[in-house]
């Protein structure tokens, strides 16, 4: 099979205005005042082509193979490496039909073990980061005269060797049957390894030079992981089948080089940790009075019920040394569910169970409270005060005049692990006797009941919806829902 795809987008826009027309009367722009007119535009392109082939080969049901093959261009790329190859295969051998296998391991009666080679490549960023661009701006007043006047910025650098960001996968894993079809047991591994990616040379030359340099394509980040998935399926009577299947799944990254900088301390290195991992300071409780101030290091300016930050050098100093670097901040590792299905006579139930492993969130959204806000029920609730003074809630405070602001210090503080477990759906249905709807040119009908995000079994924060957004985000809806399904 071979397949060629092209996508262009060339895109402009012009926009203006004028005000102060002396009637409505006449709506063209040449009607209004001089005063405070504007105009404003800009211009896109972006074109990638591909082509793709595949060819499969299966040799009596057991050894099986298929061979993927795409070239792609991007137009965000010079001409001597707009072009990109990028292959794959995979291949499986059904080991259950062989005779070996049926005359010694026959109680698992279906065996395929696969593997997969893959190479992909990507196109992010603007476009001609090849070339030498001008920046236009406006706001330049010259001379003695009033005009402001456009002006024309130095050149971006450019790379004019930028190319493909490539991703290569390994995959490894089996399906499995056993007890004529009563488990089900599936196993993937992955490794994959993303290389070329665009970043900046930050240890080169640091910002506070002044100096940029071009986005080049240096980076390298690993990710592996795993998924399972399990099943039962038996029929318990003639009238009655039970279905449950459950799936775990793994996945980790880590950053295997960027140009990074070098740091004042071990701990904030960030090679060797997840991309996304976030530096701030360990929260380690809430001064409960001065006399607690008093035995441990402290932020200049702190008082009781302030925020505890951890001494991590343990040199009896806070300041941004202290920092460290939290993972679990960009996604999360772990994905579970569970999936049910049953049924008894004219009657079938579907419930699916779903959740996720610790993923760290902000718990707040926007920090404006006291004199320009609300606050937070959580902040309200058991927080410090002069009577209260044994809690995990800091005291009352006004806009940003503290040291632990998420926007003047962030730490753990403001966020929460938004793991989760939640009964995703539920759908019970009934099947109406033909009988009832014979001579009526129907051959099928049901009615169902259903329920999307019934209930929330289990989470580590109460905060906001641990599946949603944030804390800024409108929580998820409950929908419950009757109806028919009939079929003629």
């Amino acid at each position: 099979m071979f397949i060629r795809d092209r996508y262009i987008n060339d895109y402009n826009r012009l926009q203006g205005f004028r005000q102060y027309y002396i009637s409505s009367l006449i709506q063209t722009m040449d009607a209004g005042a001089d005063q405070d007119k504007h105009t404003e535009g800009f211009s896109t392109i972006y074109a990638r082509k591909s082509l793709i082939g595949r060819a499969t080969y299966d040799f009596r049901g057991k050894y099986l193979a298929e061979i993927v093959f795409r070239r792609d261009g991007s137009l965000k790329f010079p001409e001597h490496s707009r072009w990109g190859n990028f292959p794959g295969f995979l291949l499986g051998w059904r080991a259950s039909e062989e005779d070996f296998w049926k005359n010694n391991i026959g109680f698992i009666n279906y065996f395929k073990l696969r593997g997969s080679y893959g190479k992909m490549g990507m196109d992010p960023g603007a476009a001609f980061q090849y070339m030498n661009k001008f920046g236009l701006s406006s706001g330049m007043v010259f001379g003695t005269g009033s005009s402001i006047e456009t002006t024309v910025g130095p050149p971006s650098v450019a790379n004019p060797n930028i190319t493909w960001e490539t991703q290569t996968t390994r995959n490894i894993g089996f399906d499995s049957k056993w007890f004529n079809d009563l488990i089900t047991l599936n196993f993937d591994y992955f490794f994959n390894k993303r290389e070329d990616i665009l970043t900046e040379r930050d240890a080169s030359v640091p910002n506070f030079t002044g100096l940029s340099l071009p986005r080049e394509n240096i980076g390298v980040v690993n990710n592996k992981g795993f998924e399972i998935e399990a099943g039962f399926h038996k029929s318990l009577t003639p009238e009655l089948r039970l279905d449950i299947t459950g799936n775990y799944g793994f996945a980790r990254n880590k950053i295997v080089f960027y140009d990074e900088p070098a740091r004042v301390v071990p701990w904030q290195v960030r090679t060797g940790h997840p991309y996304g991992s976030i530096l701030m300071y360990n929260a380690i409780g809430i001064f409960e009075d001065q006399a607690a101030l008093d035995r441990y290091p402290h932020w200049t300016g702190a008082q009781p019920g302030d925020v505890i930050f951890e001494d991590v050098s343990g040199d009896g100093i806070i300041n941004s040394d202290d920092r460290i670097l939290f993972d679990n901040t960009d996604s999360p590792e772990t994905f579970y569910g569970i999936s049910i299905e049953a049924t008894w006579k004219d009657f079938s139930l579907q419930a699916q169970i779903q959740g996720q492993g610790k993923f760290l969130r902000r718990n707040y959204y926007d920090n404006r409270r006291g004199e320009a806000g609300n606050y937070f029920q959580w902040n309200y609730d058991n927080r410090w005060t002069p009577t209260n003074t044994k809690t995990n809630i800091a005291r009352a405070y006004n806009r940003n005049d503290y040291y632990w602001s998420l926007e003047v210090n962030d730490s753990n503080y403001w966020y929460d692990n938004t793991a989760y477990c939640r009964l995703k759906n539920v759908v019970l249905t009934y099947t109406l006797p033909q009988n009832l709807y014979r001579g009526l040119g129907i051959s099928r009908a049901s009615v169902y009941v259903s329920g999307n995000n019934v209930a929330l079994l289990w989470t580590a924060t109460r905060k906001f919806d641990p599946e949603g957004g944030g804390a800024g985000a409108y929580p998820l809806l409950k929908t419950y829902a009757i109806g028919a399904n009939i079929t003629f």
